[in-house]
């Protein structure tokens, strides 16, 4: 018997959540899948460390049209509250395609960070792996899919990952919640791979 799979769906378009706010994502219909595997990935707002971390629930309900009382949690996560947080402007033109970013400095950046390049049009920001900073240069792993000039980028971004068993629940969704007041805005997106049957 063989998998039948769902590619990309989109859980949660990426949005800006400020402290002490709570935002609570659109519902997605997964009745006719057995399991899923969620990614979330999460970048700073600011270059302030978090005073308190927000948390980012998946939940989920066994009812097809669930009243606010009936939804549970299925995973969470809280980001590391960090400090000497990088967080510099691209410096000159960062295209698609590039491999390399020239940043204002690379203060409290290093190899193998997992940076957030903010953007000023929020759906064109994106996650990077850093391979090495020469100067204020730094290389990625991976060419930017959207041109960066203009952007901030800030290092202490993270990703988290969540397999489901679905045969049981109807819809999920995710709720980023900065009511322990983090003390800055944190930009999540979230999409998921299904099976949809066995």
């Amino acid at each position: 018997m063989s998998l039948t799979k769902v590619t990309e769906v989109s859980l949660y378009a990426i949005a800006s959540t400020a402290s002490n706010v709570i935002t609570v994502g659109s519902a997605v219909d997964v009745s006719t899948y057995y399991g899923a595997d969620v990614r979330i990935r999460m970048g700073r707002g600011t270059g302030t460390a978090f005073t308190a971390a927000p948390i980012f629930r998946i939940e989920g309900t066994y009812k097809t049209s669930p009243t606010a009382n009936e939804w549970i949690t299925l995973a969470a996560f809280s980001p590391a509250l960090g400090a000497s947080i990088g967080s510099q402007a691209v410096s000159g033109t960062s295209s698609i395609g590039d491999t390399t970013i020239v940043l204002a400095a690379a203060t409290n950046f290093g190899a193998a960070d997992f940076v957030f390049c903010h953007n000023t049009s929020i759906a064109n920001s994106e996650w990077k792996h850093v391979v090495s900073i020469s100067s204020a240069t730094i290389t990625l792993q991976e060419a930017l899919v959207f041109a960066q000039t203009g952007a901030t980028v800030r290092d202490q971004a993270e990703e988290y990952h969540a397999l489901l068993d679905l045969t049981s629940v109807q819809k999920i969704r995710l709720v980023v919640d900065g009511s322990p007041g983090s003390g800055q805005a944190v930009i999540v997106e979230a999409g998921l791979g299904a099976v949809s049957a066995l």
